[in-house]
Parts: structure tokens; C-alpha cells; sequence
């Protein structure tokens, strides 16, 4: 059995096919609504991992910051007084030397701005290559949480294109030997 297909192509006054200029103009606007929300989603994706990416990196740097200091000898402590109970601020950091070693046992106390890093941990001497600098600094306190131990906490901070300062903190504890 065979259907018919009785249907006709829509035809406008005088017979003539296709669209109006007026359903044109409100198809054209609803795509471009649409393109600048997509281009809107996009402008905010970016922006998201941006920030994402400049948080991992500064969660590797105070990561990598605890790690060292958490590799110290007890008996190293007083002789470089990297983990002296107090704030150590800019100036006090450990880091890579310019040519990438470490030197043992990871210290390297520059003057002044040795404590401003790119992304990659590199001194500010080194810093003109990366995009973005990061600062650490680090807290101890001794005897805490119990006694002969140190709390160890590190913060890196940045800024973010424009104004926004950011930080993250990373914390362990150093167990006497």
C-alpha cells in the first residue's frame, strides 16, 4: 500500500517561496545570542584554568619547599637555622643555585629576593624567564603537636594578572630522630 504525499511547499502572497527578511533577522539574532554565550564560556574557561594551573604550580613549590625542609637532619638545624622556630621571610629560602644543582643540605641563604621564584623553583635572578613569580616563605614551631617536634608551614604566594593577590599553605610536621 502506497501513501500519498499530498503536502504542498509553503507559499507566501504571490506565490513566492523561502523566508522573510524579518524571520532572517530574528534567526540571526538568536544564533548570535547564542555564539556570545558560547564565547562567554570560553572567556571563563580560560580564566579557570589559568587559575587552576597557577595553584597546582604553587602547591608544587610549597610542596616541594616542605619536602626539604622536612629532609633536614636534626643536627643541621642550629648550624643553618633553617628550622628555627619563627617566620622565615624572604631572603631565608632554600633554593637551586642558578645552574639547577642543590646544594647540601638544600641551602642556599640569598640576600634579599632569593626567596622570589618562577614556576619552575628558579631564583629571582633566574626569574625574567618565567611569566609569573611566586614567593615562599615558611613558619616553625617547635613543639607542636607534641614535644620534639616541628610544625612546619609553608606559604607561596602570587598575584595574579591585575590585582589579586593569592596564596596556598602547606603544612607537615618534622619528627626528632
Amino acid at each position: 500500500m502506497r501513501l500519498k504525499n499530498n503536502s504542498q511547499p509553503a507559499t507566501r502572497r504571490g506565490g513566492e517561496l523561502g523566508f522573510t527578511l524579518v524571520e532572517v533577522l530574528v534567526a540571526l539574532t538568536i544564533l548570535v545570542i547564542g555564539l556570545l554565550g558560547v564565547a562567554l564560556m570560553q572567556v571563563v574557561s580560560i580564566q579557570g584554568n589559568t587559575f587552576s594551573r597557577e595553584m597546582a604550580v604553587a602547591t608544587g613549590l610549597g610542596q616541594d619547599m616542605l619536602e626539604k625542609l622536612r629532609t633536614l637532619q636534626w643536627t643541621e638545624l642550629n648550624v643553618d637555622d633553617a628550622l628555627t622556630a619563627g617566620d622565615h621571610p624572604i631572603g631565608s629560602d632554600i633554593n637551586r643555585d642558578l645552574d639547577g644543582d642543590t646544594n647540601p643540605p638544600f641551602l642556599a641563604v640569598a640576600a634579599g629576593t632569593a626567596n622570589i621564584i618562577d614556576e619552575r623553583g628558579f631564583g629571582a635572578a633566574d626569574a625574567g624567564r618565567g611569566p609569573l613569580l611566586y614567593t615562599r616563605t615558611w613558619t616553625i614551631t617547635d613543639d607542636q603537636p607534641a614535644t620534639n617536634m616541628k610544625t612546619i608551614e609553608v606559604t607561596v604566594l602570587w598575584r595574579e594578572k591585575g590585582t589579586t593577590d593569592r596564596s596556598v599553605t602547606i603544612s607537615g610536621v618534622k619528627v626528632q630522630e
